[in-house]
């Protein structure tokens, strides 16, 4: 099967098609001609600012050195791995009664019966995985 190349987008076709499949533009079997390349038109020279070079009269902006330059600091991440998974992804800080809590909630569960939920206000931080909720020492 032989091809057919368009006179308009010069992009082959099969012999036996009317119409391009790329353009849509009528093919006639007795015209063949040589495929035209793209139109091309390369991109105006600009200084990152909308306005063209050679529309600016003004000479171009001098530029600082970098050192001069403030640069937002990225954050660094701290190396981390959880010891259950080995998972990277950073702590998760979550709140639990603490022992300081136990012992009061007790000691006040046989002492004063009214007032031993006080010991359960006494909380401690805590990290744990963020992917196994493993606590981490």
């Amino acid at each position: 099967m032989s091809t057919i190349f368009c006179h308009n987008c010069g992009q082959p076709n099969a012999d036996i098609a009317r119409i391009c499949r790329y353009c849509g533009t009528s093919l006639s079997s007795n015209s063949q001609a040589a495929p035209r390349p793209p139109d091309y038109a390369p991109p105006p020279q600009s200084d990152f600012t909308g306005v063209p070079l050679w529309a600016s009269d003004a000479p171009p902006a001098p530029v600082q050195p970098l050192a001069q330059q403030q640069q937002p600091q990225p954050h660094a991440p701290a190396h981390y791995r959880c010891p259950h998974c080995q998972s990277t992804a950073p702590p998760v800080v979550a709140k639990r009664i603490g022992t300081a809590g136990w012992v009061v909630f007790f000691t006040l569960l046989i002492v004063c019966f009214p007032f031993c939920f006080i010991g359960l206000f006494i909380k401690e931080e805590y990290r744990m995985c963020s992917w196994c909720r493993g606590a981490i020492a």
